[in-house]
C-alpha cells in the first residue's frame, strides 16, 4: 500500500504533525511518499522520522524544485 502526503506550501511545524499522524495511522509495510517544496520542512520531517523509527528509502530534491521522501513503516517490533 503506498500513500502520498502532499505539503506543499505548507509551513513547519504544519507538515510535521500531518507525517507524523499519517506515519501512526499507516499499516505496518505500508509506503508513505512525502512531497514538500520546503527545504527547512524537509529537514524537519527526516528528523522526526527517524525518531519515529520509520525507514527512510529515499529523501532527493527533484528536478522540479520539489523534495520527496519515501518511507517505509515497519511492523510493530521491528526497525
Amino acid at each position: 500500500m503506498s500513500n502520498v502526503i502532499d505539503v506543499r506550501g505548507l509551513q513547519c511545524p504544519t507538515p510535521v504533525t500531518i507525517v507524523a499522524n499519517a506515519v501512526d495511522k499507516a499499516e505496518a509495510g505500508s509506503t508513505l511518499t512525502v512531497i514538500t517544496d520546503d527545504f527547512i520542512c524537509f529537514m524537519m520531517i527526516q528528523r522526526i522520522l527517524k525518531i519515529l523509527n520509520v525507514e527512510i528509502r529515499e529523501a532527493v530534491q527533484l528536478d522540479d524544485g520539489n523534495y520527496r521522501i519515501v518511507v517505509i513503516k515497519s511492523p510493530k517490533g521491528t526497525q
